[in-house]
Formats: structure tokens, C-alpha cells, sequence
């Protein structure tokens, strides 16, 4: 549970140290069983967001975000290294709004994946799946996402 009534900053040492106290480490980094994800129309995923500095970022586990370009515009997240230490990561993506950000997602390997921060996740254990409703795979040419 977030604690809201404390500083963004305390918030993700909170939330780190109950990842410390609950998940086994590997590679230096929680490893969750199953990370589930969604993805906004521009493509950011948890709270990455296109171009944000925090995709950059290699060592910590769980970052505040004080500027999101979505609403609410403080939020703390988990960085790619934790997402990408999961067992399994999986994304649901629904709606019409979704589909050409999908297909340049899934099916375009010339893209700048620092736009499309989902694009980033590619979990070390290989194991990453995409559901998607008719709406959203609209523009896929292969008519199903490949991962």
C-alpha cells in the first residue's frame, strides 16, 4: 500500500523496502512472479513515459515521477531493470485509440524505443505477452503480436 501521506521521495524508499521484505532478489533486483502492464496510447507504460529521464535509469528499483504528462502528476514506479527481472511480464491494451501505437510497438523494429517506453520491456526470462482486444490489433499486419 502507497503511503500518500508522506514526500514522493519517501514513498519510493517505502515501496522499495517492502519489495526488500517480500520478493526474492536476482541480478540485484526484486523478481516479481508476474508483472502485469498496461500501455497508454503514447506508448508509456507503469509511469514511463516517451523521452522521460527515468528510462534511463539503471540502479534504482522504484522512482517518483513529479512532472507525468498524464494525470495524476506525482506518482512513483518501478524502473525497467525491476520490470525487466520479472518472471513474466504481460501487457493488456484495449481500444481503437491504441492501435498504431501497437503495431509500430510490435511490429516495427525501426521505431525509437525511448518514444514508446513499453517498447523497452523485454524481460531476461523471455517471458512477455501481449493480450489485446479486436480494437487494439486493428492495424497489426500479421493480425496477432509477436513478442
Amino acid at each position: 500500500v502507497i503511503n500518500h501521506g508522506v514526500s514522493l521521495p519517501s514513498a519510493a524508499d517505502e515501496y522499495r523496502k517492502a519489495l526488500e521484505h517480500t520478493c526474492p532478489i536476482k541480478n540485484g533486483f526484486p523478481q516479481l512472479h508476474l508483472i502485469l502492464l498496461g500501455t497508454g496510447p503514447d506508448g508509456h507504460t507503469a509511469s514511463l513515459f516517451p523521452f522521460h529521464p527515468l528510462l534511463d535509469e539503471a540502479k534504482e528499483w522504484v522512482c517518483y515521477v513529479e512532472d507525468s504528462p498524464k494525470p495524476p502528476p506525482k506518482r512513483i514506479t518501478f524502473t525497467l531493470p525491476v520490470i525487466n527481472n520479472g518472471q513474466s511480464v504481460a501487457f493488456v491494451s484495449t481500444g481503437e485509440q491504441k492501435k498504431d501505437m501497437l503495431a509500430k510497438v510490435l511490429e516495427d523494429p525501426s521505431i525509437n524505443k525511448k518514444e514508446y517506453p513499453c517498447s523497452l520491456v523485454n524481460p531476461t526470462s523471455k517471458a512477455l505477452y501481449w493480450f489485446l482486444d479486436e480494437d487494439a490489433a486493428k492495424e497489426l499486419k500479421s493480425g496477432k503480436p509477436v513478442s
